[in-house]
């Protein structure tokens, strides 16, 4: 019996883990450093992030990650001002 519990058990915590993969963005921006945003839907796009490895441009172009609130986070952290954000967000949506 005990040991049918603690499979339950199991089960149960991978399914939460699974569950908090699903519903959030680990959005890295150095080795040791890292936020997490809440995604609009549940998905494993974009689960993990990388900052270093990408350009603010680049970053932004991302729908899923702007409906996440990653320019928040990219002014928080210092790596674009809001002048430079409002241009880039200005170039994206002149493309589209």
């Amino acid at each position: 019996m005990l040991s049918r519990l603690k499979g339950y058990l199991w089960v149960v915590i991978g399914v939460a883990v699974f569950y908090f993969l699903l519903s959030h963005h680990f959005i890295f921006y150095s080795l040791k450093h890292f936020d997490l945003l809440n995604k609009k839907e549940l998905t494993l796009k974009y689960t993990f992030y990388s900052l270093l490895q990408h350009t603010p441009s680049e970053t932004l172009r991302i729908k899923a990650l702007r409906d996440a609130g990653i320019e928040n986070l990219m002014i928080e952290q210092g790596i674009v001002s809001e002048e430079r954000l409002n241009t880039i967000l200005s170039e994206i949506d002149a493309e589209n």
